[in-house]
Parts: C-alpha cells; structure tokens; sequence
C-alpha cells in the first residue's frame, strides 16, 4: 500500500505513474474538491505537452509572446506558452488516477504517524480519525508540508510569498508580461491574460509583499480594485533538501522542486514524480537519482536567480538590449525555461556578452 498526501499535479500524477504500474495507491486530499483553492498562475511551457495530452477545457489561453519590462527598457520575445485553469488541471491529473486504479479520499487530512507504517489522517466529514497501514508514504503537501515535519525531514526551507490576484484588465490576449527591477526585489512581477477583459497580476517577495504588489497594481491598472485573492508560497529550491528517510519521500513543492528564476514547480514536480516512480519500482536511492536527472536544472535556476538578485536596474536594462537582438530573440523561442541547460549555453555561443552574466553562475548557491 502507498500513501499519497495531497492531490495536486505532483501526488495526483505520482499516484497515475504507480497504479498503471500495478501498485496499490490510495491518495488523501485534505479540501473538499482536488484544485481548492487556486494558489497558482497557472502558466507553463510548451514541455508541459511531454506529459499530457491536454483538454481543451483545461486550457485558458495559448499565449506567443513575451513582453519583458525593466525600468527602462521594453522588449517583445515570442514563445509557446500555455495558461491553464489551475483548479481543472488539477482534477484532470486527478482523474487520470483515479482512472488509472488510485483511490482518492478527499477531506482526509494528514495528522502524522503511529510508527513507521502507519499513518493518521482525520476525515473532516465524520471527525474520526483513521489508522493507515502503509509501505510507503509520501508527502505532496506543499511547502509547509506536514510529512517532513512529522518525518524530520523539515529544514529551514526560504518561500517567497506570492501575491497573486484577477483583476479587470484590457490587455493583448496572446502575451503576458513579465517586470524586473527594484521594484521587484529578488524576484519579479507578472502580468497573464486569462480572458477578454481578465488578467492574473502579481508579484513574489520575500518582505513586504503587500507594499510592492500594491504599488505594481496601481502602476499596471492605474486602480486597487481586486476580483479575488490566489496567493501562496513560493518555495526557494534547496540542493541540500532531505527528499527521503526511509520509506517516506517528499516531492513538488515539499521538495522545493520549483524553479528558483520562475517559481514554476509544475513541471519540475512532473519530472520528479517520473524519477520517485522508478525509484520505487526499481528499489533506487530516490535523492541521487533526483539529483542526477533533474538537480543539475535546478541548481542552474538557482545559481540564476541568485545572479538576478544581486542585478541593479542599470544591468536588467542591458540584459533587455542583449535579448533584443533576433538572434537571442530565436534561441529564447527554440529553448524553454524547462531546458535551461541548451537555453544557457547557446545564449552564450550566439551572444558572447552574455558571459558579462555568466561567470557570477560559478558562484556558489546561497
């Protein structure tokens, strides 16, 4: 028996991986529908394609174009990306599961363990709480996730706060925009299109979230007015994070699988969740082998967004000149944010000055 905790895209689709595998899975959600609430952007790659065939219904908007700001500086760069109802791709992955043989108990929340098999969880609906036997278990649970904690896998992990909100805004529906600069420390701001007159604005901080998203509303739309709230944590990948302990594994967001540049942890959890499936068909050191098919790409995020952070808004203004040129403009369209290793080095050999950027990626992590 495996125990999965949390129904999002990384613990629905581990749970898919293993039941066609033959595995007996049952998968605890703690909310009363799998995608609630909506915590997300929404936004990935083109790579996202990799791994599923994707409904129409669970796509919001196919978008071409890039519009990257600096506080002087404004550029347009085509890409493929799509942006997604976070809350239907959920249940989509979701459903594969399910389809696929998992068990899905939904207002089951996790509450620790009784030894080393046997985890407790509390269905919300009758208020008993229930003693499972479990081989495995793994937590899928986000970044304050309680199965490392009650493991002791949990380490003093940094999150940006992700202040997210739909606003009423009349903007070009095949392009989402993305802010840089001093108005955006140690991260940045973004601007997505959801439909005709909708967009999905915000910022992550590590301090004083409030003050900034406020101000690049105001900015944006010229007005405070909010529809609705999306926010939540951000995790800031850790190469030393502790991803198992015996036959307990973490993964997604409790892993701080997440693209330190982007905050994207839909595909990295994807990716992990294909590494942990064969970790434990195979018997395999789950933390090597994570390392080894996908630590490389995130360490290379970190060690970017670590550069990002230390940029002036003068340096963000010449990274927009070097990206104008339609030579760079071609890689950035070839290579996505997912494959950041081809993207980094043919930015390089197409661009030399580049390299001005480059040699602080040689520096260790913070």
């Amino acid at each position: 028996m495996i125990s999965i905790i949390g129904a999002g895209p990384a613990g629905s689709y581990l749970a898919y991986l293993l039941a066609k595998q033959g595995k007996e899975v049952a998968v605890f959600e703690e909310h009363n529908a799998v995608g609630s609430p909506v915590q997300c952007t929404g936004i990935v790659t083109h790579s996202i394609e990799k791994f599923f065939r994707l409904k129409n219904e669970v796509v919001a908007r196919r978008l071409n174009k890039v519009v990257v700001v600096s506080k002087s500086n404004r550029i347009e760069v085509n890409v493929d990306e799509i942006v997604m109802w976070r809350d239907l791709f959920d249940r989509f992955v979701s459903e594969m599961a399910v389809d696929s043989g998992a068990k899905l108990y939904l207002n089951h929340k996790f509450l620790g363990f009784n030894g080393k098999s046997i985890i407790k969880v509390k269905d919300s609906k009758t208020n008993k709480i229930k003693e499972i036997k479990s081989d495995i278990i793994i937590g899928a649970d986000g970044p304050y996730s309680a199965v490392a904690k009650s493991a002791g896998m949990d380490m003093g992990l940094r999150h940006y706060i992700g202040m997210q909100a739909k606003v009423r805004l009349k903007m070009d529906t095949d392009a989402f925009e993305t802010h840089f600069g001093s108005d955006f420390p140690n991260f940045f701001g973004w601007v997505v299109p959801e439909s005709e007159d909708t967009a999905r604005i915000g910022i992550g901080c590590f301090e004083n979230a409030q003050e900034y998203f406020y101000k690049f509303l105001k900015s944006r739309t010229g007005k405070k007015d909010v529809i609705c709230w999306e926010s939540g944590l951000i995790p800031l990948y850790n190469p030393k994070k502790v991803i198992q302990s015996g036959n307990v594994y973490v993964i997604g967001d409790a892993a701080s699988q997440v693209k330190a540049t982007t905050g994207g942890g839909i595909i990295p959890s994807l990716k992990a969740a294909n590494t942990l499936c064969g970790c434990i068909i195979n018997n395999k050191d789950y933390g090597r082998e994570f390392r080894m098919q996908s630590g490389k790409e995130l360490l290379l995020h970190l060690k970017i967004r670590n550069l990002l952070n230390r940029f002036s808004d003068n340096d963000y203004d010449k990274l927009l000149e070097l990206m104008a040129q339609d030579k760079v403009k071609k890689v950035l369209k070839k290579y996505d944010r997912d494959t950041p290793i081809p993207l980094v080095l043919n930015l390089i050999l197409k661009e030399p000055r580049f390299l001005y950027f480059a040699k602080a990626l040689l520096s260790k992590p913070a």
